[in-house]
Formats: structure tokens, C-alpha cells, sequence
């Protein structure tokens, strides 16, 4: 071989050195974005669309407010929210004693039996954090009757069959209704969920059927039933809210009190801005607007824990009780304030006093 070649084919060789050289560093760079990629938090959120007082979730879920608060806290970290819909409480108190929600939205019967769960059981602590649908004196919920019944008044079920999913605040306000007019021993009370419920009254195979919203609004609109009596004739608040694994919320106190901000903002957002709201209810619920309209007119979206709201859990409490539902729950050891306190303090703006806490709901802002 020639020098002249041999100087050629070291040339090559130093060439391909310094190449691969290079192209080292390159795949060094990529491993070192690749391992300096942001830690990934998964979050799983309970919630239902059969129960418009826990809509709030919904615009939570549709306009991304928890990730908004939760990446503004911890910019360097990717949150994944997993939402979980369900057609009732039981199945998300369910997955919450399994360790596969961190929260849920849920009607006040089933936040009471969740809160006895976790005052019982080994590996499973509950508390409950703020309200999300308040329907004042039991607004929101309703006896329902076929559209051509002859039934007129609480008096003329006498004799009749109603059912009601049993254990539930409409169970809690059937009975209250039927115990002002003294027939509570006269009317078959059957057990059935709120689809079936329904589906019996547009089938006229039940007499009647209690129910909450949004089942009322929708048979009307459906004209397939009517309401026989509002529940706000019990006097009794119809109360839903957020409960939460304890102990995932104390080794993780930012990332809750992100949720309850933005479920500030989602009920902010809801009082200012009615027909938004409304289309995104139905969006997500996918039951029609004129519904979700007239959802966003009667439901007080609250999150303030008032003492009032503790009397009305305790009530519902000893319904539960008779029902032999539950043993017990401790409401002082369950309900902890500090955390949507803390939500409202970051979010600038203040929560009621102790004195105001005492007395009525405050008008909303």
C-alpha cells in the first residue's frame, strides 16, 4: 500500500473516530433530558353525574382548574387526574377504601356511611372537607308521579307504592313528608335505584318514585312525569360534598388544598358566568340545556362548612342510624375546616367568622 493511501485511510478513520466521538455526546445529551424529565403525580377524582349538587366537579374536571393550581404550586412535576364517574356513593366509598380515589363528590348519606367506614376500619381514615351543592330547606329534590296520574296530593299515596333508593336523603325526605300527613304506615315504600325509579314512572309501573335532581327537571322536560311535592316542603337542607382519604391528605396537604381552590373558583365560575355553567353541565352530564339551565338557578354551590350544615348531618346521621345503615360517626372527628380555610386564605378571600358560622347561609359573592 501506498503512503499516499495509507494517509487516506487514517484521515477516514480519525474522521469516523471524531464522529462517533460526537454523536456519544449526543446520545449522552438525550439520555440526560430523557432522566431530567418531570416527575409524573397521578390523582384519582370520584365523581357523579347522576347527582347535579356535585357538579362543581364537573366544571373542575372540564376546564382543568385542579391541574391549573397544582402546576402552579409545583411547575417541575406533571399531574395526571383520573376522573372516576360513578352511578352513587357506595361504589366511590368503594374505591376509596381500596386506595383508588384520593377524593370523591358524593350526596350526604353516603359522606356519612364513608365517614364511618374510615372511623372503622384497619387500613382506612376519611375526612370530610367542604360542601360543594347545598338545596336549602331540601330544594332539589322530589316526589315524582307518572304524567296522567290521578295523584294530586302526599295524602292520596295512602294505599299506593313509592319507591325511593332506600338509605338516601330522598328516602330521608320521603318520610318526612309522609309523617306530616300520618301515613307513613300506610304507603309500601320499595326499594330502587333512581334509573329504575324513572323508568317505572315513564312506564307508569310504580305509583310514584323520590328522587333529586337532575330526575325531577328531567321527566318534566321528558314529559314522562310530574312532581307531586318539592322536598323544600320538609324544611330539612339536602347537602353534598368532598371526602377524602386522610391519609393520603395529610402527607399531601398543597395538593388538597389545590382541589378545594379550584373548587372555589368552580363555584365562583358557576354563580358568574349561569349560561356557561349551564352548557358545560351538559357537556359533561350530556342531559339536555334547558335541565342544566334551570340546575344552575336552584343548587346554592357552597363550599362553607356551617354549623347549621353540622346539625343537618347529624340528623341525617340518626336517620341512618334507624335505618340500622350505620353504627355511629363522629361529625366532630370526621368534618376538618382547616383545609378549605387554607384554600380560601390562598385565594384571597376570606371565610366567615365563628359568629357568622353560627347563623343562616351568607349571600353568596
Amino acid at each position: 500500500m501506498s503512503k499516499s493511501s495509507r494517509k487516506i485511510i487514517l484521515s477516514l478513520l480519525a474522521l469516523t473516530l471524531v464522529g462517533t466521538f460526537f454523536a456519544g455526546c449526543s446520545n449522552n445529551q438525550q439520555n440526560g433530558s430523557t432522566n431530567s424529565k418531570k416527575e409524573v403525580v397521578k390523582i384519582a377524582v370520584g365523581y357523579q353525574t347522576v347527582t347535579s349538587q356535585t357538579w362543581g366537579a364537573l366544571i373542575i374536571k372540564n376546564k382543568k382548574l385542579y391541574e391549573k393550581y397544582l402546576e402552579e404550586k409545583y411547575p417541575n412535576k406533571e399531574f395526571q387526574i383520573e376522573w372516576f364517574n360513578a352511578q352513587s356513593g357506595p361504589p366511590l366509598t368503594n374505591n376509596m377504601v381500596a386506595g383508588k380515589l384520593q377524593f370523591a363528590f358524593m350526596g350526604d348519606m353516603p359522606i356519612l356511611i364513608n365517614g364511618e367506614k374510615g372511623q372503622t376500619s384497619q387500613n382506612y381514615k376519611s375526612v370530610f372537607l367542604a360542601f360543594d351543592g347545598k338545596g336549602e330547606k331540601g330544594k332539589n329534590q322530589a316526589i315524582l308521579v307518572p304524567k296522567d296520574s290521578n295523584i294530586n296530593s302526599v295524602k292520596d299515596l295512602a294505599g299506593k307504592n313509592v319507591s325511593v333508593p332506600l338509605g338516601s336523603s330522598a328516602h330521608r325526605m320521603l318520610l318526612n313528608e309522609l309523617d306530616k300527613y300520618g301515613i307513613t304506615d300506610k304507603v309500601n315504600i320499595l326499594n330502587q335505584d333512581v334509573t329504575v325509579g324513572m323508568t317505572n314512572i315513564e312506564q307508569n309501573k310504580i305509583d310514584a318514585h323520590a328522587s333529586w335532581e337532575p330526575f325531577p327537571s328531567l321527566i318534566e322536560n321528558k314529559g314522562i312525569g310530574k312532581t307531586l311535592v318539592d322536598g323544600s316542603d320538609t324544611n330539612v337542607d339536602y347537602l353534598d360534598g368532598i371526602v377524602a382519604d386522610r391519609t393520603w391528605v395529610e402527607k399531601n396537604k398543597d395538593y388538597t388544598i389545590a382541589l378545594l381552590k379550584s373548587l372555589i373558583e368552580a363555584h365562583k365560575y358557576i354563580r358568574e358566568n349561569p349560561e356557561d355553567a349551564a352548557k358545560i353541565f351538559a357537556e359533561e352530564s350530556k342531559y339536555p340545556i334547558d335541565v342544566t339551565k334551570k340546575i344552575v338557578k336552584n343548587i346554592r354551590f357552597d363550599s362553607v362548612i356551617y354549623d347549621k350544615d353540622k346539625v343537618t348531618l347529624e340528623g341525617s346521621k340518626d336517620f341512618l342510624k334507624k335505618l340500622d345503615k350505620i353504627k355511629d360517626v363522629d361529625l366532630n372527628k370526621f368534618i376538618d375546616d382547616e383545609y378549605i380555610k387554607q384554600a380560601y386564605k390562598e385565594s384571597n378571600l376570606q371565610y366567615p367568622s365563628a359568629d357568622l358560622l353560627k347563623g343562616n347561609w351568607q349571600p353568596l359573592k
